[in-house]
């Protein structure tokens, strides 16, 4: 049976060859808390995204370099850490997914 290929490591800077996602040295935390989870649960948030990829389909991490991509996730430009207001009130972007897990690696190496 065949093999995957191997990639690195989707933690910014780690170059370990992994099948898929992270190495055992950075494992995924976990993305959101009980609170926070049921906003994005909401019946107002599902909306709210596929209005947002119904507007702008493309990934726009991706346009600016001039390609055609397809988002798959609804970014808040702004992370809202929880913030219920700036949760459904912040700005919004479409991001694939490579490039929306980037965006939220970074934001949380800086936090």
């Amino acid at each position: 049976m065949p093999y995957s290929v191997q990639q690195r490591c989707s933690y910014p800077g780690c170059n370990e060859l992994v099948r898929d996602g992270r190495c055992a040295a950075h494992p995924y935390a976990d993305r959101h808390d009980s609170d926070t989870q049921s906003l994005y649960n909401s019946r107002r948030w599902k909306r709210m995204r596929r209005l947002q990829l119904e507007r702008e389909p493309w990934c726009a991490d991706c346009l600016a370099r001039g390609y055609y991509t397809a988002a798959t996730v609804v970014d808040h430009v702004i992370p809202h850490r929880g913030d219920e207001t700036l949760f459904f009130t912040g700005k919004l972007q479409s991001l694939c997914k490579l490039h929306h897990d980037r965006k939220t690696a970074r934001e949380v190496l800086n936090a």
